[in-house]
C-alpha cells in the first residue's frame, strides 16, 4: 500500500490544486498543434510496435495514448471541468 500512496498525486497537493492542474494542461498544452503531434507520434508507435515488432501489449498502450491525447479536451469540456 506504500507504493499506492506514493503514487497517489492528492497526498502531494490539495484537489483543487489537483484539478487546476489538469485543467492547464488540457486548455493550454493538449490543444491544437501538440495535441496533432503528440496524437500523430503515438499513431505512428502504435503501429510500429503493434505491426512491425509484434508486441500488442505496447502496440495497444500506445493506441490508448492516441485517442486519449485526441480526445481529452473534448471530454473535460463535456464533464463541465472546464
Amino acid at each position: 500500500m506504500d507504493i499506492m500512496e506514493k503514487l497517489d498525486s492528492l497526498h502531494r497537493m490539495g484537489a483543487d490544486k489537483y484539478v487546476h492542474l489538469w485543467q492547464y494542461l488540457f486548455a493550454n498544452m493538449l490543444q491544437g498543434f501538440w495535441p496533432r503531434l503528440f496524437a500523430v507520434c503515438f499513431l505512428g508507435l502504435s503501429f510500429w510496435f503493434g505491426v512491425r515488432r509484434r508486441n500488442l501489449q505496447l502496440g495497444f498502450v500506445f493506441f490508448v495514448l492516441t485517442l486519449f491525447v485526441t480526445f481529452a479536451a473534448q471530454l473535460l469540456k463535456l464533464s463541465g471541468l472546464s
